[in-house]
């Protein structure tokens, strides 16, 4: 079987296109080349991108107001730096969001919402929402995301430390720890920055497997061999974008993508720091790795990733 890349939709509040560095993607280019999809430093028109996921995934009929529950593309939106929300039908996932991060935030009375890479609990409130939360580190924990528990009817929160007690959290305790909760099954790989105990998420849900590395570097090789004991692949990781060959955030990316293949990996980088995303997606292509790699320019950049498996 090859999976064909085709190109779909990017959205953003400034015009974002994709192309691919280096080499030229033929039309029916199989996965097996090494692909890099990236947005350049600017262009005039809002091009549409793209992305396929294999799933076999049954359609859920609609149930929510507002939520079409039968679109099975996943949305994904940069919320800045380490910060990701992924619609998946009626479920939205949001990793690591940390509002006062924006280098360039809206002015006063201007929109806060997904578009410009904010969560407004007032969008969510159709959604059955999971928020993910690696560690306690100011630009991985923004306290606000408690907030929304009195605003949002059916959220659930997972924390990879002991951030608390209330019994309606989730603590991924260490040294690696599962759970499931509506459908959403997580597991977690721990590991500790500057004496901060944190978590990589893998999580499965609705036949997706996504893996959000935090600031996670620990014995790597290991932890990786006890996620092939849970999933042979991965369809969407969030990893460090660190472009340099010996660092160990590169070296685990790298193995990541051998042992995992994701179909696509986002590279996490610092608001301000895009370049260092980009240099980084140009040596994994470089190192062999069999895998699309993207970034946001800017928060609030969508990505809208379609499912079908192509024979």
């Amino acid at each position: 079987m090859s999976r064909l890349i085709a190109f779909l939709l990017v959205m953003s509040t400034i015009p974002v296109a994709c192309g691919p560095i280096n080499v030229p993607i033929p039309a029916n280019m199989p996965s097996q080349t090494p692909t890099v999809i990236l947005p350049p430093t600017s262009s005039p028109i809002m091009t549409p991108t793209v992305v396929s996921l294999s799933t076999s995934s049954p359609t859920v009929t609609p149930t929510g107001n507002e939520v079409d529950q039968t679109d099975p593309s996943v949305h994904i939106w940069s919320l800045g730096g380490n910060g990701w929300a992924l619609r998946i039908r009626e479920k939205m996932l949001v990793f690591d969001y940390v509002g006062g991060a924006d280098p360039t935030p809206p002015a006063s009375g201007e929109a806060r919402n997904l578009q410009r890479g904010y969560i407004d609990p007032d969008e969510l409130r159709s959604f059955e929402v999971y928020v993910f939360v690696t560690h306690s580190h100011q630009d991985h924990f923004d306290p606000v995301i408690l907030e929304w528990q009195d605003q949002i009817d059916q959220i659930t929160y997972f924390f990879g430390w002991q951030a608390g007690s209330n019994l309606e959290y989730h603590y991924m305790i260490g040294p690696r720890a599962h759970t499931q909760s509506g459908g959403v099954e997580v597991y977690t790989i721990n590991s500790h920055h500057d004496d901060v105990p944190e978590v990589a998420y893998l999580v499965k849900v609705d036949g997706i497997t996504i893996y959000h590395n935090g600031d996670y570097r620990s014995s790597y090789l290991e932890d990786f061999e006890y996620l092939q004991t849970i999933t042979d692949h991965i369809d969407i990781a969030f990893v460090i974008g660190w472009p340099y060959v010996s660092h160990q955030h590169f070296q685990q990316a790298k193995l990541l993508a051998e042992m995992f293949n994701p179909m696509y990996m986002f590279a996490i980088c610092r608001e301000g720091d895009e370049d260092k995303s980009r240099q980084f997606a140009e040596l994994l292509a470089e190192h062999g790795a069999e895998t699309v790699v993207l970034y946001a320019e800017h928060r609030g950049d969508n990505f809208i990733c379609s499912r079908s498996a192509v024979e």
